[in-house]
């Protein structure tokens, strides 16, 4: 069993519940509320500014230019991939970037990035990569489930989510990230696995909290 199997097996009951979480049922039904997406768009697009940094630092950290280039083109993946996305419904919804840059970061997203980035930024390669593996990996399992359910591909506003996140582009983004753990991850010892079980396991509740707050617009004040 790869660690990123047994990383699973850990929170395979988290994410199970992601499925019934009510932000991510509604939009795979096409039913969710137009201004609970759009609350959610803002935070997720500063959420992804964040997001890019803990990447970023795997460049900082790596030892040969190799992998350099793998975190490189990860910070490309969620810049110029999941970004571009993101722009298109900002665009769409009438969100300026004005309006993102005065926004606040609601409290649950401020913990979760930073969580990932005092993670990062203290750890080696597999801890930065086990702090976006969450993300990344649960995106395209709702990605995946969603593109399943009738007619959401093709819903009007929600169709080129589902899209985004079941797409063969997407889904290469995500192996690199599983690939790399099980590389560095292939000989490690027990206490550093049940580290990056802990690591893990917290990301995926904050994943949860994240459509939680998204759902509710909740800003933690």
């Amino acid at each position: 069993m790869k660690l990123t199997d047994r990383l699973y097996e850990e929170v395979k009951y988290i994410w199970n519940g992601y499925l019934e979480q009510p932000f991510v049922k509604e939009l795979g039904e096409g039913t969710l509320r137009e201004d609970r997406f759009r609350f959610y768009m803002v935070q997720d697009y500063r959420y992804l500014l964040q997001y890019a940094k803990v990447f970023a630092l795997g460049v900082v950290k790596a030892e040969d230019e190799g992998l350099m280039r793998r975190f490189a083109c990860m910070v490309h993946d969620t810049l110029d991939g999941e970004m571009d996305v993101h722009k298109i419904y900002m665009n769409r919804l009438g969100i300026t970037e004005e309006e993102v840059a005065k926004t606040k970061t609601a409290l649950a997203n401020q913990s979760y990035t930073s969580y990932m980035l005092e993670v990062a930024f203290k750890g080696d390669i597999l801890d930065v990569l086990a702090a976006v593996l969450s993300c990344a990996w649960s995106y395209q399992m709702i990605g995946e489930h969603h593109k399943n359910i009738p007619g959401a591909l093709e819903h009007p506003l929600y169709g080129e989510w589902v899209r985004g996140y079941s797409s063969e582009e997407y889904v290469r983004g995500v192996e690199e990230i599983i690939d790399a753990v099980n590389e560095f991850g292939a000989d490690i010892s027990a206490k550093k696995e049940a580290y990056l079980k802990e690591i893990f396991l917290n990301c995926c509740r904050y994943e949860r909290d994240f459509w939680e707050m998204a759902y509710h617009m909740n800003m933690g004040d």
